[in-house]
């Protein structure tokens, strides 16, 4: 999924231990290159915010209740941003051009959390709240964490689930674009997308801390199938700086 590091999105803070109450300003720079036969680099960069209280939280792109939450259990129920985009101005050729766009959407799911001595397994699940994809999203994954003085290493793995509404609005080609444009007509059905991530966080003093992060997205066949798509595999990468109030 990809989404500002969730999933793909801000692990480190994510992932780390927070206390009640703990509030945290990060400048992100976020570079996607996707598979779209399109311009490949899209760089943003962006301010997150990230603060948990006893009830609710905020960690950067997502926010929600804090419905369980102990030493090794947490179970969420949260609004968050999905970022997959595809803008037809920046589509390689006259024929990427004559598509439709493929906007970003605010999803809203459930999310459980567990802390084992082998590292914490989620699952997620969330849909479409907009009305774009009527999709559903589902992610299971694995995050380690193991330190050394100031320097974390935060592996992850894990597979996402889309359903056939998903995958046809991100990358299917419907009759009317296949007229226009002269691509072949496309409907995908659900796919599956397994993915690898490594983060890394430099404490540098109890305020400021450095993080990168890079995840690597395997595609599914159905994905890699569309007249949209030139590559098997789409990255995002983190850099950013961290400050603890």
């Amino acid at each position: 999924m990809n989404k500002k590091p969730g999933l793909c999105c801000f692990i480190l803070l994510f992932a780390a231990p927070v206390s009640a109450q703990d509030l945290a300003l990060a400048l992100d720079n976020e570079w996607q290159i996707n598979p779209y036969r399109a311009k490949r680099v899209d760089y943003t960069p962006f301010p997150m915010l990230s603060w948990t209280g006893n009830y609710f939280y905020i960690d950067g792109d997502e926010a929600g209740i804090l419905a369980w939450k102990d030493e090794v259990n947490e179970l969420k129920i949260k609004g968050l941003w999905f970022d997959r985009s595809y803008d037809r101005s920046d589509g390689k050729g006259w024929q990427m051009q004559q598509l439709n766009n493929r906007r970003t959407t605010l999803m809203a799911g459930i999310s459980y959390q567990r802390i084992t001595p082998y590292g914490a397994l989620s699952g997620e699940l969330s849909a479409d709240t907009l009305g774009l994809s009527h999709g559903v999203i589902a992610t299971a994954s694995w995050t380690g964490y193991l330190q050394s003085g100031k320097l974390a290493f935060i592996p992850a793995a894990g597979i996402d689930w889309e359903d056939a509404r998903q995958t046809r609005y991100y990358y299917g080609v419907t009759a009317d674009e296949s007229q226009r444009s002269g691509l072949a007509r496309y409907r995908p059905s659900a796919s599956l997308t397994p993915w690898l991530q490594l983060a890394l966080d430099y404490r540098f003093n109890t305020r400021w801390e450095g993080f990168i992060s890079t995840r690597v997205n395997f595609l599914d066949s159905n994905v890699r199938n569309s007249p949209m798509v030139e590559k098997s595999t789409s990255y995002l990468m983190n850099l950013g700086v961290n400050y603890h109030f």
